[in-house]
């Protein structure tokens, strides 16, 4: 298990800053709601460190990184970090990764202290002014930017589109690079409107050349179905 996370991290870490942006402040809703998750991980793991809850920390820290980040939010901004036509969208969706990293760095530094320590060398240590992770302060809230509305639910919701999507390759027998000529999906009228806010992001994600939603008032909070969907003929590497 420990291997498995120190591999993830350097990949990670190489992922995030090999991106690059001119100077953009985090204003995309996606990003912000993922950023005010992470706050609200950063304030759990304070209470349990302060508890002296150790293993209670580690767990909540390493489920965001791997739900959270690695699985999910690098997945949904990955587009839009390269893109050549939003440079506000690219800059925010940068700067939140950058940020990201930075705070689950510090947080996993007991717990790893080699790793964090070799990748936060390899920007943070001349950024902050912090040769060591290990002498940089522990992280708060005010870190972080302040929360759009419904923050928190918003990230669930693309979360629950990615996923959703995904599970339909697996189950159709396509790999999840497999690009989507159309994707018709349905939700409740709540979720469709959260949902608009983080179409491009998901449609990035899963690679759809287009995506229409229906409202459906049977479904629940966040749950999608995917009505119908078409897969391109070439797999994208």
């Amino acid at each position: 298990m420990g291997k498995r996370l120190v591999t993830k991290l350097f990949n990670a870490g190489k992922f995030v800053l090999m991106q690059t942006a001119g100077p953009h402040p985090i204003s995309h809703p996606l990003d912000l709601a993922f950023l005010d998750q992470l706050r609200q991980l950063v304030q759990r793991a304070t209470d349990q460190f302060l508890k002296y809850e150790h293993s209670y920390a580690l767990g909540e820290i390493e489920r965001f990184f791997w739900r959270g980040l690695t699985d999910s939010y690098l997945e949904l901004v990955k587009a839009r970090s390269r893109s050549e036509t939003d440079p506000a969208g690219r800059g925010s969706a940068v700067a939140a990764l950058r940020l990201a990293l930075n705070i689950l760095l510090r947080l996993l530094s007991p717990f790893v202290p080699y790793i964090t320590e070799e990748i936060w060398s390899w920007a943070f240590a001349e950024e902050t002014g912090h040769r060591s992770i290990h002498r940089a302060p522990w992280p708060t809230g005010a870190d972080l930017p302040a929360p759009g509305a419904a923050s928190g639910q918003l990230f669930e919701t693309a979360i629950s589109a990615l996923s959703t999507v995904n599970k339909t390759k697996s189950e159709s027998g396509v790999s999840v690079g497999r690009s989507i000529g159309s994707l018709h999906l349905a939700c409740n009228a709540e979720t469709a409107n959260l949902f608009d806010f983080v179409k491009a992001d998901v449609m990035g994600a899963v690679r759809a050349a287009n995506c229409t939603v229906e409202t459906r008032d049977s479904l629940e909070a966040d749950q999608f179905e995917v009505v119908s969907v078409t897969f391109e003929t070439a797999e994208v590497g």
